[in-house]
């Protein structure tokens, strides 16, 4: 199927979790739109092609930087979305500088082929290290390896998170939670998650939405379940982090069975 043959439809697979999305399929129509991920987008078949910044640019791949105008052609394609205060956004937007990476075809092969060898959608961090070299979960092994008693406090409140996402979570009660100063809890969460904790909610409430929609949810009902005010607001929130609405998505979400990330959000590269 060619991107002249798709219309506005999104066909494909969808998974997201806290600072990370990968969308597997056909990418349907989009407006103009900028975000504050970034977008590496891998060719199927043919060029990526994408007007960015007002200018028509194509290759094998492209990796689009955070906050930069730009409308995907639709077409067949791979795409992954990471936060850019995340470990792995800081890695990659190193790499992006100047906010568009066009990549040659052999570059493009060697990341469709990791991305095939790992095509579990919480097992992401080989094809980032891939672009930005070396590991970017060093920080986070090497805290996990020593758990000390305030590190097992926040991970049973980074657990606890996804259970109760309409709850006020907010970084003062966390801290007083995990009996730790609120500057303190920021290190230390952001340490474990790799995030700091406003993007960390926002991500996982996207997650958690996206989930229940694919399981047949309403939007309204999706959004109230996920800590969204309304599905105008979950809605809002996923057409700036990504320029689609949930509704575009509602094919691809429920067309196959939920991707496991989807329903647990808490998964992360």
């Amino acid at each position: 199927m060619t991107g002249q043959d798709q219309g506005s439809a999104w066909v494909g697979r969808v998974a997201l979790g806290p600072g990370w999305a990968v969308f597997t399929g056909c990418a349907g129509d989009n407006r103009p739109h900028r975000h504050p991920a970034l977008q590496l987008a891998l060719s199927v078949e043919g060029p990526v092609r994408a007007d960015v910044d007002g200018r028509l640019v194509e290759g094998a791949g492209l990796l689009i930087g955070p906050d930069v105008t730009h409308r995907l052609h639709p077409g067949p394609v791979r795409l992954l979305y990471v936060e850019r205060q995340s470990a792995a956004g800081l890695r990659l937007g190193a790499l992006c500088r100047h906010g568009l990476v066009v990549f040659d075809a052999a570059t493009a092969s060697r990341l469709c082929a990791l991305w095939q060898t790992h095509n579990d959608a919480a097992s992401i961090d080989p094809l980032i290290a891939a672009l930005a070299g070396g590991s970017i979960d060093t920080q986070v092994e090497q805290s996990s390896a020593q758990p000390t008693s305030s590190r097992r406090r926040i991970r049973a409140v980074i657990a606890d998170l996804p259970q109760r996402p309409a709850a006020e979570w907010t970084l003062a009660r966390l801290s007083a939670a995990t009996a730790l100063s609120p500057s303190r809890f920021a290190h230390a969460f952001r340490e474990q998650t790799g995030m700091a904790l406003r993007p960390y909610l926002r991500w996982l409430r996207l997650a958690l939405a996206l989930g229940a929609v694919s399981r047949g949810a309403s939007l309204t009902d999706a959004a109230h379940a996920a800590g969204f005010a309304d599905a105008a607001h979950f809605t809002r929130t996923m057409r700036r982090h990504f320029g689609v609405t949930p509704g575009s998505l509602l094919v691809p979400l429920r067309s196959r069975h939920p991707d496991p990330s989807l329903e647990a959000g808490t998964t992360r590269p």
